[in-house]
This record gives structure tokens, sequence and C-alpha cells, in this order.
């Protein structure tokens, strides 16, 4: 059984562009989806990244895309290090007023010369990002977003095209709208949330909401707030020298056999090994 969640991007700002750096050794992030464009550039390791009908291997330099609401998982290396930009589409739909009906691919002809040219460009622009995101000194936030900009600029021109009206809001319209909730469902995880809450927040009665929600996600309510309890201790572990069992109850774990129930299905390893893992990958200077 597949276990699809909303990631919720907090590295936006209000330009609707958000750029982060991902230093994670052997980090797995099961099946997810988000609202923003995801583009990423590899720059140490490699990775695995599987779509519902395709898989990519990346390798240092790559360049890959995850067009919003694409449900993905991805599985890295232990010395993968990767930029990862964000590009929400309702704000850049004051730029491109059908940014949000439009899907993006960079797979193309390796000859086509217009077209190698534009992946080159927009592989330089993440490289110059990501040095400007350190950067203090005046004008260097001006230059970060005019690059973001003219790379979006580019994946429009030229690795767009549109998506069917009806083929867009039946993928998207059930989505927007259990967004809300899937939000608030990863900040509150460790708060006693019940499947009657989850379908009065979204005025729906609870058979309905049952039915829709599984529908969208591929699992049920219940699970997926217990899937994203268990990813959240996983991140823990990785910093935390607190018992596992503070660590669980921190995030809404009552029980030591539902979390490592949760924990073997997403990560193959009780809790207790994963902190093992983390910990050797330590000794032996990977982090």
């Amino acid at each position: 059984m597949q276990y699809y969640y909303h990631e919720m991007l907090t590295n936006l700002d209000d330009t609707g562009f958000g750029v982060i750096y991902i230093d994670r050794p052997n980090a797995y992030s099961p099946p997810h989806w988000h609202s923003a464009v995801e583009v990423l550039l590899f720059l140490r390791g490699s990775a695995t990244c599987k779509f519902s009908h395709s898989t990519l291997k990346l390798e240092q330099g790559d360049v890959c895309l995850i067009n919003s609401h694409d449900i993905h998982e991805t599985r890295c290396s232990h010395d993968a290090r990767y930029l990862v930009l964000h590009i929400l589409p309702g704000a850049m739909g004051r730029y491109v007023p059908d940014f949000d009906q439009l899907t993006f691919s960079l797979k193309f002809d390796p000859d086509d010369p217009v077209k190698s040219g534009a992946l080159d460009e927009i592989r330089q622009h993440i490289t110059a990002i990501g040095d400007l995101r350190t950067r203090e000194e005046s004008g260097a936030a001006l230059e970060l977003h005019a690059r973001l900009f003219a790379l979006t600029a580019i994946l429009v021109r030229q690795f767009s095209r549109p998506i069917a009206q009806e083929d867009s809001n039946r993928q998207r319209s059930d989505m927007t709208r259990l967004e809300p909730l899937l939000d608030y469902t990863q900040l509150h995880h460790h708060e006693d949330l019940t499947l009657d809450q989850a379908a009065e927040s979204m005025g729906l009665n609870r058979e309905y909401f049952c039915r829709l929600f599984k529908k969208n996600m591929g699992v049920s309510y219940l699970t997926y707030l217990n899937q994203i309890r268990a990813t959240a201790v996983c991140r823990e572990l990785e910093t935390s020298d607190d018992p596992i069992s503070v660590i669980a109850e921190r995030h809404g774990f009552t029980s030591p056999k539902m979390l490592n129930q949760y924990f073997r299905e997403l990560y193959g390893c009780t809790p207790s090994e994963k902190r093992k893992a983390f910990r050797e990958m330590i000794l032996d200077g990977v982090y």
C-alpha cells in the first residue's frame, strides 16, 4: 500500500520562491506531494526519485524538476547534497496568468542545441543562487531573486506545455481542498487529533470525508497522521539524545508498538536501528 502526504513548505518567501540545501546522509522521503514546482541540482552523491510511472536516477550535476501535485519519493546516498528551489504557482500567476495550468518537463532530444543551452543556463542560475543565498552584501538578495525569475522564465519558455483544463481540475481540485487540513495536521501532529475533528474542519460528514481522503491520499486520515508522526520522530533521531520513548510521545505516539509499525513501513527498520545508523555515520565522518 502506498502512503502519500502533503509536504508543507516553510522556506517560501513572499515572492513565491524558496531556496534550501538538503544534506542528509541516506535520507528517505516517503511518497509525498507539494503545491510548488520543485527544481533540484545535485551537488554530491546520488539519489533515486520515483514517480507514479517512472524512476529517475540522479548523479552529481544533474537537474531534476518535479511538478506541483506530482506524487514522488526520494532515497539518497550517504553523501548526498543538493540544492532545492521551490516555485509557488499561485505567486507566479502575477506574471504568467496561466502558470498553474502549465506542466514542465526537462526531457528533450540531447541533440537539440536550444534546449541543451537552456538547461545549462538553468544549472548556472541554480549554482549562482546557492552562492548568493549566503551573501550579506548589498544587492545580493536582489540578484538572487533576479536569477530565480530568470530561471522560471526559461522553464516557461522552453520546458512547459499547457495541461488540459479538465485534467488539471480533476487532478488538483480535491488536493487543493485538502491542503489546509494537511498543513494543520503537520503543525499539530503531536496533539490528539481525531477523525471526527478532521471531517468537521472540512464541513463534511465522517463517511464522505473518509472516502475523499483515501481517494486522494491513498491512505486513511489516521494512517496519514501516524506517518507524519513517524517521519517527525525520524528527523529528531538525527539530532536528539533523548530516549526514543520521550521523542515518540513528543510527536503524538503513546504506543511503542504503533511507532515501530509505522517506522518499519516507512524506513524498513526500528527507531533504535535508525538511531544507531545515524550515530555510525557521525563516527565515520559522514555528518
